[in-house]
């Protein structure tokens, strides 16, 4: 074998033996396995989880910060939509007649004060007519009343006129022009015999002779009976005309009291939708016009033209939904968390309406349970100017209970569950976050109040927080 030969087989000796002490059976070092997956987040602090930046993108996560703010208790509960009770009117007339001509139809939009119906009753004729005899009866007492206490006024200041004892001319003169009555005869005749009876009465009294003495006597009886009759007849005309006064204005108010009466009547039969149509002929009398009270739609209509109807008798029905009610039922076991606080405002849900969320104005509480439901209905008024809600939805309503209190909240999505323990994971910097095991307090749709376990500014997970749950959990489970 030449040297070449021998130094070539040299070398693959050489070769072979070392491979063999490297991963052969026999007697050389076994090499070390490659690290396992997950060692280097096995060495992390327990409850600590680390993201790659792949991880980290791929989880998406959230952050907000632990504040304090004020909560309240609240709870979700059945709920149904109604029409909102003072916009929803059936037209009913409490007289009867016959509807001459109907002017809408169902689903018309109408507005306040827009005629309905023309329609024609009798007893709504016969009341027009009693206000009308009733408007001239006051008249007439207004005119009599008015004459008396003129009567009355001047008696009385011819009366006074009269304790002077001026000359009946005079006297005659001065009252000529003014409203006596029939007092006039009566006092201006006692007065002018009293007047005639004094001078005979002086007349005689001049007299010398026994003749005269006697004629004297008989003049002055008669100036004294002469000066009673004018006396009384002061007196009565004082008395007649101050009580025909009297009875003038106790007529005149009996007068105005069955004008008042007649014109009440009349409202009453007509109520609060119809009208007299405008007219004083005896044709029109009868005529009376139906019209909206409100801005709204015509939902239905009960009758049509030349239809019959009696008193009371619902015509058509009204309403304006541009708010709505809702009724929550409480139940009796939350009655005194809801009685101890201030509600003014829930919020509305439908099923029907998956992205609706509105707020409605606390309007009242019922007074009493529900014997169905064993719950007090508690009434909100809804805004509905789309007109999307629709009376008879089913609806959740979040009612809150209690009274607001400040503490230290998160979002709701930061808060994770496992075995009964509550958690939220606190991030210490991007792709690093830690378990916090916290102790809840009032939980609502939005937040959970934390009585333990957190500091207000520290940053919780509050999207991707099961993400992070799921990491924590695979950790836990690699030997």
């Amino acid at each position: 074998m030449t040297a070449i030969a021998t130094l070539l087989l040299l070398v693959a000796s050489v070769a072979y033996f070392s491979q063999s002490g490297q991963g052969g059976s026999g007697g050389g070092a076994v090499p070390e396995p490659p690290p396992e997956r997950g060692a280097e987040k096995n060495s992390a602090p327990e409850g600590v989880v680390r993201l790659t930046p792949a991880k980290l993108k791929a989880a998406a996560l959230h952050v907000s910060r632990v504040e304090r703010r004020e909560v309240q208790e609240s709870r979700r509960v059945p709920g149904k939509i109604e029409y909102n009770k003072s916009r929803r009117l059936e037209i009913k007339v409490p007289a009867a007649g016959v509807v001459t001509r109907v002017l809408v139809l169902p689903g018309q939009t109408v507005k306040r004060g827009d005629q309905l119906a023309l329609a024609s009753s009798v007893d709504v004729g016969t009341a027009r007519d009693e206000v009308v005899r009733a408007e001239a009866d006051l008249r007439i007492a207004e005119r009599e009343a008015d004459w008396l206490a003129q009567i009355a006024h001047n008696t009385k200041a011819l009366l006074k006129a009269l304790e002077d004892a001026p000359d009946i001319k005079q006297i005659e003169e001065q009252f000529k022009d003014e409203v006596l009555g029939d007092q006039r005869e009566k006092i201006i005749s006692a007065y002018s015999k009293l007047r005639l009876a004094t001078r005979a009465s002086l007349a005689a009294a001049s007299a010398k002779d026994a003749l005269a003495e006697r004629y004297v006597q008989e003049r002055a009886s008669a100036r004294e009976v002469a000066d009673a009759s004018f006396r009384t007849a002061c007196d009565k005309a004082s008395f007649d005309a101050q009580q025909q006064l009297a009875r003038s204005q106790a007529n005149l108010a009996h007068a105005q009291r069955q004008l008042a009466v007649s014109r009440q009547k009349l409202k009453l039969l007509l109520g609060p939708f119809a009208e007299i149509a405008p007219g004083e002929q005896d044709e029109s009398l009868c005529e009376l016009i139906i019209r909206s009270p409100l801005d709204g739609k015509v939902e239905d209509r009960f009758v049509s033209d030349g239809a019959q109807f009696v008193a009371s008798q619902p015509l058509f029905a009204l309403a304006n939904t541009d708010t709505l009610w809702v009724s929550a039922q409480i139940y009796e076991r939350e009655w005194s968390a809801l009685a101890g606080g201030d509600v003014k405002e829930l919020k509305v849900e439908s099923p029907a309406l998956p992205d609706l969320e509105a707020t409605a104005k606390v309007q009242f509480f019922s007074v009493g349970l529900s014997n169905e439901t064993r719950a007090v209905p508690l009434v909100a008024e809804l805004p509905n100017a789309d007109n999307r809600l629709k009376p008879g939805m089913f609806a959740w309503v979040t009612v809150p209970l209690g009274r607001r209190h400040e503490a230290l909240v998160v979002p709701a999505g930061a808060i994770m569950r496992h075995e009964e323990e509550a958690f939220a994971f606190v991030e210490l910097s991007p792709g690093v976050y830690r378990k916090a095991v916290i102790t809840p307090g009032l939980i609502t749709t939005e937040f959970v109040e934390v009585l333990s376990g957190l500091k207000a500014g520290e940053k919780v997970v509050d999207q991707g927080a099961f993400f992070l749950k799921s990491e924590l959990l695979l950790e836990g489970e690699e030997p």
